[in-house]
């Protein structure tokens, strides 16, 4: 559930998907594609259990597949997602201010964080698209101020 403006700090848990596709690190890079292919999404959170909880360990992206693999001509069934992706992994809690997320991705030069609860288990993904619509929402409501304010001031003049 989003929070109206005025509400407080925008936390990453409000915002981000909850929907997450994900795979083991023993997934092969064609059935890493094929998840992502199926789902209609660019990456997939590499996720391995640990004390009952499924906690996010990589991230592998279809740029990942296309750069390391497709352009290398090496075959994709013969490597597995955690070797493709990327060694240190970014990710959001789901109680920290979006803001927080923002400063995190930019630093990063990443455009999706795996979001995570405060037991380290995977709980979600925020994308570039989700903080997007997020701060449109939030524009739309600050050029409302300023149009109400003029219909506000006609009315009063009569």
């Amino acid at each position: 559930m989003r929070r109206k403006i005025g509400e407080g700090s925008m936390r990453v848990g409000d915002i981000c998907t909850r929907q997450v596709v994900s795979c083991s690190k023993d997934t092969s890079a064609l059935d890493a594609a094929k998840l992502m292919r199926d789902a209609h999404i660019g990456n997939l959170v590499v996720v391995e259990m640990r004390d009952g909880k499924t906690v996010p360990v990589g991230v592998v992206t279809d740029r990942d597949i296309v750069v390391q693999l497709v352009a290398k001509e090496v075959d994709p069934r013969d490597i597995a997602a955690g070797d493709l992706m990327a060694s240190e992994l970014l990710v959001a809690e789901e109680d920290e201010d979006i803001h927080e997320a923002i400063e995190r991705m930019r630093f990063g030069g990443v455009r999706r964080l795996p979001v995570v609860d405060r037991y380290g288990a995977l709980c979600g993904v925020i994308a570039l698209d989700d903080l997007l619509e997020y701060l449109a929402d939030e524009l739309v409501g600050i050029a409302r101020v300023s149009s109400r304010g003029r219909y506000t001031e006609r009315r009063r003049r009569g």
